[in-house]
């Protein structure tokens, strides 16, 4: 299929089909949940009792935005306020309402949430949760799933639904993008039982999981056979921690990390185009996976406290701010780790180890599994063999986890001589590369003039 249709194409080819005509689908869903990422302070109300129409949420957003201001934005969804004049102009969404909309950002809480509501033609409401804007107050708590069982955020989210829908009757589809869709299956599964029985069901676009001793629990499980999850091919995101449920893998016209932005996913007819996960994908699941079966929760939250407690003293608040950081900038941060107490340190080099001991095992799985085929990930990694000059590949490559260098090794031997040689090392690779990556994070890391940074002569450990 030449021509990649997303969901703008949709809105163009299906828009004028009536609910009553195609029924909401999974397309709907995604639109919805992308338009929760539009900044409607001053324009759509809080209060239930005062529903704007669709058309005049979009007349009264561009009336004080610019599409030059909006192309200039740095995220993931720059681009969703450009849904609002199709949508609105659609005979599907023409007559939607809007209310509900809260937006709160705090830094003492580590919590970022917002939500909207969308009064549906066929007299359902969606109700979409924002997934992570550019603070990196959201980054943080996205990272912070990975050691709490529940963030301030998702509270938020589940005491929306429960202010909201307590004492209705509504219809309910409740979905986000991102961390959005965690949020919206935590706050279906938590809000109580009143409010689980008016929904029909929750969306999770390309959302991370949630931690065991969540997902095990009653109200979570009677929520999952409504809950639909949906990642694309490469998907990161989607995969971190655990669903609890099987996922719907659709096709992205974008590549790696960049499938995460929810208008590459190509659709056709009324739903999108199916495929299966990538190897990529499948990969960085498991480095991510076993890194956190061995790392605790209390080494994963100093660790997470350093990095942004670092980006914070260095005045960035959002994903832009990190853009300006100057060489100084860096400099300043490399000193603020090395000025951090000495058991703190460790903490922070004893996380990174088991992340590159992680993904080499992994990575040797994938061998062994694929009969010594190199996943995508590494066959790109070895097309910049020659766009980097010889002292920094080094550098490059430890960063890496070493496990980039032994597979490039290895293609190269099997091109000369036709065999492999991690075929020979079958009993001893995965302790090979894990000596590997230690010696190269303990001999330093190989700048410019080729010294290295080894705090003075003294073992970082």
């Amino acid at each position: 299929m030449d021509v990649k249709n997303n969901m703008n194409d949709y809105l163009k080819w299906r828009g004028d089909l009536t609910f009553d005509k195609d029924p909401f689908n999974i397309v709907d869903n995604l639109i919805l949940a992308q338009m929760a990422y539009v900044d409607y302070d001053g324009i759509v109300f809080e209060s239930r009792d005062y529903p704007m129409p669709i058309a005049d949420v979009c007349r009264r957003y561009w009336e004080t935005h610019t599409e030059e201001e909006i192309r200039k934005r740095e995220s993931f969804s720059k681009l969703s306020p450009f849904l609002l004049r199709p949508v609105a102009e659609s005979k599907r969404f023409g007559n939607t309402k809007m209310c509900g909309y809260v937006n709160f950002v705090s830094k003492s809480a580590e919590a970022q949430m917002s939500a909207v509501q969308f009064e549906l033609e066929d007299g359902t409401v969606y109700v979409a949760f924002r997934g992570t804007d550019e603070t990196l107050v959201g980054w943080k708590e996205d990272f912070n799933l990975s050691f709490m069982s529940m963030t301030e955020g998702q509270k938020l989210a589940a005491e929306y639904l429960k202010k909201n829908f307590s004492d209705t009757a509504l219809k309910l589809r409740v979905g986000g993008h991102s961390k959005g869709g965690n949020f919206a299956a935590f706050a279906s599964s938590f809000a109580g039982e009143a409010i689980q029985k008016q929904i029909l069901e929750v969306y999770c676009n390309d959302s991370p999981g949630f931690r065991d001793e969540v997902t095990t629990k009653p109200e979570y499980q009677q929520i999952m056979d409504r809950t639909i999850n949906i990642i694309p091919q490469d998907s990161i995101i989607g995969r971190l921690l655990n669903a609890g449920r099987s996922a719907i893998v659709v096709k992205s016209s974008r590549k790696g990390i960049m499938q995460h932005d929810a208008l590459s996913w190509e659709v056709l007819g009324n739903s999108f185009i199916n495929t299966q996960r990538s190897s990529d994908s499948i990969y960085l699941e498991k480095v991510l996976s076993e890194w956190l079966e061995n790392v605790d929760d209390a080494a994963r939250r100093i660790f997470v406290d350093q990095i942004f407690g670092i980006l914070q003293a260095l005045g960035a608040d959002t994903v832009k701010d990190m853009k300006d950081i100057s060489l100084r900038d860096l400099a300043d941060a490399i000193q603020m780790v090395r000025d951090l107490p000495k058991d703190q340190q460790s903490e922070m080099s004893a996380v990174l180890k088991k992340l590159f001991a992680s993904g080499g095992r992994a990575f040797y799985e994938e061998m062994e599994q694929k009969d010594g085929i190199v996943p995508d990930v590494f066959k790109k990694l070895m097309e910049l063999k020659g766009k980097i000059n010889e002292a920094k590949k080094t550098a490059e490559y430890a960063r890496l986890g070493v496990r980039a260098v032994r597979a490039q090794k290895a293609q190269q031997i099997e091109e000369n001589e036709g065999e492999s040689p991690l075929a020979e090392a079958d009993n001893e690779k995965a302790l090979f590369m894990e000596e590997l990556a230690r010696r190269a994070l303990e001999e330093g890391i190989v700048i410019g003039d080729g010294k290295t940074d080894d705090t003075d002569g003294e073992d970082p450990q």
